[in-house]
């Protein structure tokens, strides 16, 4: 005869059961729940974390570095990385930037940035779909290429545009969201680029959730042989997508040095990490074949509050870089066992 205990351990094994195979299905809840757990820690350890300054630092960091995350995320669920988006950004902030000093119009200056930024994603692509090397491995050294031509476009040295007026351009793309800003005392730091990030992630999710290319891009991560033999061009799948990693990843840099009008040869090191890491929270699969961009994006989210409630709390920054690590470690281990249970 079943028991009381019994009957109520019974109950809760399937309510557990129900949430995991919840968790499975959908990544990204996991990513939320962990965004909220963040933001309450936070919220009652951290001093003025809670201000208008804080919360719109942490949306300006997640919204320009999500931008790249995106790009990232879909390579990732097509079973691809890559690691030089961060001297890719650098590279097209400073050929938009040396484009303004030689005279050339804004918008044209921003579109030879995002064509060089295209280009070395094709680049990184190529080599990839047509040499079989791992991307890993590809991508690690084009990483160290692109930072060398930071190195040479910069020169050793910090390099600024101070024109007499703003282009119209710099307020389109990162400009301050002032009626929201003042709405707060003191004001807050909402910018522009958040509207883009958002904007992005919703037209990011229905191309992968309700396109052709989308449905591909999760086959070929999940088994780029079946979807070979199911007439998928896989070779094609994973260039658009190494493409588009390398655009997304110029438009960063462009929308970055929009807002902070200078470039040095350090911005974007070690973002590489930071967005493969907010990929990998937000459900994304280290293998393929699974993930999301609402959960990558949430996962960069997750990542800027940890960094601005880090620094609120006085940690350094190498602190910081040791919990994005253990992070990783976890996520990785949380999506193993989920994927174990689906199966």
């Amino acid at each position: 005869m079943t028991t009381i205990v019994e009957r109520s351990e019974n109950h809760l094994s399937a309510k557990l059961k129900r949430l995991l195979l919840t968790l499975t299905e959908s990544p990204e809840i996991a990513a939320f729940i962990t965004l909220l757990v963040v933001f309450l820690f936070f919220a009652f350890s951290a001093p003025n974390f809670l201000s208008a300054y804080a919360l719109s630092n942490i949306l300006t960091f997640a919204s320009i570095y999500g931008i790249v995350v995106v790009g990232v995320a879909f390579l990732m669920i097509s079973g691809e990385f890559d690691l030089s988006v961060g001297s890719n950004m650098a590279v097209a902030g400073y050929i938009f930037l040396l484009s303004l000093l030689a005279g050339i119009p804004p918008v044209v200056a921003m579109l030879l940035a995002l064509g060089v930024s295209t280009f070395l994603g094709l680049i990184n692509g190529l080599i990839v779909v047509f040499t079989g090397i791992p991307s890993f491995i590809a991508t690690l050294g084009t990483l160290l290429a692109y930072r060398g031509l930071v190195r040479a476009l910069g020169g050793g040295q910090v390099t600024s545009y101070t024109p007499e007026g703003k282009p119209l351009l710099f307020a389109v793309l990162n400009d301050y969201i002032t009626p929201l800003n003042q709405l707060f005392e003191p004001a807050g730091n909402f910018r522009i680029s958040s509207v883009w990030f958002v904007g992005l992630v919703i037209v990011a999710s229905l191309v992968l959730m309700r396109t052709r290319h989308g449905n591909w891009t999760f086959a070929v991560g999940g088994n780029p042989g079946a979807a070979l033999a199911q007439g998928v061009n896989v070779k094609r799948i994973k260039l658009t997508n190494f493409v588009l990693s390398g655009c997304l990843a110029g438009l960063a840099g462009v929308i970055l040095f929009a807002q902070r009008s200078s470039m040095n040869e350090l911005i974007g090191e070690g973002l590489e990490l930071t967005v493969v890491a907010a990929a990998v929270i937000g459900g994304v699969s280290l293998n393929g074949g699974t993930g999301t961009i609402v959960g990558a994006a949430v996962g960069m989210l997750i990542l800027s509050m940890l960094e601005q409630g880090l620094v609120l709390l006085g940690v350094t920054n190498e602190m910081f870089q040791g919990v994005v690590g253990a992070i990783i470690i976890i996520s990785v281990i949380v999506n193993i066992y989920l994927k174990r249970e689906q199966e």
